[in-house]
């Protein structure tokens, strides 16, 4: 398996998030102070957010920062 980048197990995680709680990315930026484009540029790896809005979009979720981008324990 090979080694994930940050902004892409955020993203997955995120999109995960989103779903299991049934709503959107637009909610999710809104609430997080953030615009669904700059949401989009996070997940893409375009812009390299500081902690405050990854802590905003993971309290946006209802997740700590650290769930928000860690990785998956599949085992």
């Amino acid at each position: 398996m090979t080694e994930r980048r940050g902004y892409e197990v955020l993203a997955s995680n995120l999109h995960r998030l989103v779903f299991e709680r049934g709503t959107t990315l637009d909610e999710v930026a809104r609430a997080a102070g953030i615009t669904r484009e700059q949401l989009d540029a996070i997940c893409t790896g375009e812009i390299d957010p500081d902690l405050d809005v990854v802590y905003r979009i993971a309290q946006a979720v209802g997740v700590t920062g650290s769930e928000l981008i860690a990785e998956p324990n599949y085992n």
